[in-house]
């Protein structure tokens, strides 16, 4: 039972550390350096292009002509 709780309460410990990061990070204002806006913007485009390149994959899932479902040309 003893290693029980030591091991809820350590799970507890890391989730109030993993609470307190992110709200020290969530009250950071927006970048002001040249280097980190920079950075930014290249973190933004390579999301966009993920997420964009994640939809192309959901609506075309097997990228070669006649891999579908539909008709078959032997």
């Amino acid at each position: 039972m003893g290693t029980l709780a030591a091991l809820l309460a350590g799970l507890g410990g890391m989730a109030a550390c993993c609470v307190v990061v992110l709200v020290r990070r969530g009250r950071r204002g927006p970048t002001e350096n040249t280097d980190g806006l920079l950075i930014e913007q290249e973190a933004r485009l390579r999301v966009q292009q993920m997420r964009s390149d994640g939809r192309d994959f959901r609506a075309h899932p097997h990228h070669r002509p006649g891999s579908g479902s539909g008709p078959r040309r032997y």
